[in-house]
């Protein structure tokens, strides 16, 4: 267990956070007048509406209204959980996955005996570092095996997963949509983001071709599927049977939306891992004549001793660039239980969320003041204010690992979720910031880079709107473009 860095730099950090003053409104300014002109629209009607604005680094309050009131965050929740695991655990922090034997290597090539694959919890497991190849790190794995001599496995893969608990899936997350690549269940041992990639392809005699990314035996597709001239009414209809890898694809679709992806969710992430492992294996040649199976407390009582064959590593760096510029959920979800095991001894989403707390009472913040459901967004019970999440980026944009939170956030106009936004000069590039949605929920936090060379921390929360969320951002935008003149 860790002692986190926030609570050895705690002497340091109570600063402006406890003693400022926050007056409301702090709009009789022109830059207060534009924003307020902007909120006026009648797209807003009955809609909750929180902004916190400061120059930085003097955090001089530019704007503020609502401030302190609390609003539903969705994906600006990851500003918190991402600020948390660089203050605590630091970007060199290291996910480590390691391949073990268990038993003798033969003369004949045959491991008498299991290969044991522990998981820290690592999300990079994936083709996301490694040109898209889902399974490059299960080859690097299998090649291991053949440098070790081995070619046969007479035991099984077992997937050791104990580094977090097996609450998969949390509580408080859409019953309706777990099977989407969002809902990405979280695990000690996970691969391909958890999700299986379908690519649907024009087929022969008016089909639709379904291709799986990783190709497994894991998950089974039924695909009923077909073309379709119809340009409008197509359904193109993925369901996934619950508690289950069967994946049925049906309805209509227009060969000018081809070829698309979709991910979906699959049940078991560790026994996904360790199957798909399996399938390496026999296809590089290596027999596995066992099954795949979870660790069990009979494993923890042999008494031969592991052997380690390969470890692969990814670092917290690179976990939170991913968290932020993709606003990708189950990288979040993994920082957040990886948070709990290292500084509470505890991989949960419970004890993940404790860190979380400790973090922002060394901001001021006593639990009482806000809730913590997740450390994703995709919870609605989360509740913050943009008073905190301003307070948040003006920690970071002071804290020795300022420069990694400010690279891992979306870009105006160049990538992430802010690839198409505010794409026009003088805006490009000078928004640096997270988006959120949840239904009625709609966030922009971040910071701006102004013409005349300021920086500012933003916080725009806006609930309980009745117009589309792109009409939502519209107006963000239109306050990030004030703020970008300022």
């Amino acid at each position: 267990m860790r002692v986190p860095r926030l609570v050895l730099l705690a002497g340091l950090i109570l600063f402006a956070f406890q003693v400022r003053l926050w007056a409301e409104p702090v709009e009789d300014t022109s830059l207060g007048k534009n924003i307020a002109g902007i909120l006026s629209t009648p797209l807003l009607e009955g809609a909750s509406v929180g902004i916190s604005v400061v120059s930085l680094p003097d955090e001089k309050i530019l704007f503020s209204r609502n401030s302190d009131r609390l609003f539903i965050v969705a994906s600006n929740m990851k500003l918190l959980t991402t600020a948390a695991a660089l203050s605590s655990v630091g970007p060199e922090y290291q996910f480590k996955t390691t391949v073990y034997r268990r038993g003798d290597v033969l003369e004949s090539g045959v491991l008498s005996g299991d290969i044991i694959v522990k998981g820290g919890g690592d999300p990079n497991i994936s083709g996301r570092f490694y040109e898209g190849r889902s399974t490059a790190v299960l080859e690097r794995w299998a090649a291991a095996l053949s440098d070790a001599g081995i070619t046969e496995v007479s035991g099984d893969i077992v997937a050791d997963d104990t580094c977090f608990d097996r609450e998969y899936i949390h509580p408080n997350w859409p019953k309706a949509q777990i099977s989407r690549w969002y809902c990405a269940p979280i695990s000690g041992l996970s691969f391909n983001d958890n999700c299986i990639e379908l690519r649907a392809l024009p087929g022969s005699n008016g089909t639709v071709e379904i291709i799986e990314e990783p190709s497994t035996k894991y998950v089974t597709v039924h695909n009923t599927c077909r073309l379709t001239k119809k340009k409008k009414d197509a359904q193109f209809i993925i369901n996934k049977k619950p508690g289950s890898n069967e994946i049925f694809v049906s309805g209509e679709v227009n060969s000018r939306k081809l070829p698309s992806k979709h991910f979906i969710t699959v049940d078991n992430p560790p026994l996904f891992l360790a199957s798909v492992f399996k399938e390496v294996l026999e296809r590089q040649g290596i027999k596995v004549h066992g099954q795949v199976r979870l660790i069990s407390a009979e494993d923890g009582d042999s008494l031969l001793p592991l052997e380690e064959l390969i470890s692969t590593v990814s670092t917290m760096a690179q976990s939170v660039e991913v968290a932020n510029t993709n606003s990708q959920n189950f990288y979040a979800e993994q920082i957040l239980k990886t948070l709990g095991m290292e500084i509470k001894g505890e991989g949960s989403f419970a004890a993940g969320q404790e860190v979380l707390k400790e973090f922002m009472l060394e901001l001021g913040y006593p639990p009482d003041r806000y809730r913590i459901d997740d450390g994703s967004g995709l919870s609605r019970e989360n509740r913050l204010s943009p008073r905190m999440i301003v307070d948040i980026l003006s920690f970071m944009y002071r804290h020795e690992e300022g420069n990694v939170f400010y690279s891992s956030l979306s870009e105006s106009g160049a990538d992430g979720t802010l690839h198409n936004r505010l794409k026009e000069e003088p805006y490009k590039g000078r928004v640096k910031a997270k988006t959120g949605y949840i239904s009625k929920a709609s966030a922009l936090s971040g910071y701006v880079e102004t013409v005349s060379d300021k920086t500012l921390a933003f916080s725009i929360l806006i609930n309980d709107f009745k117009v589309s969320n792109s009409e939502i951002k519209q107006i963000q935008d239109s306050i990030c473009k004030v703020l970008v003149s300022y």
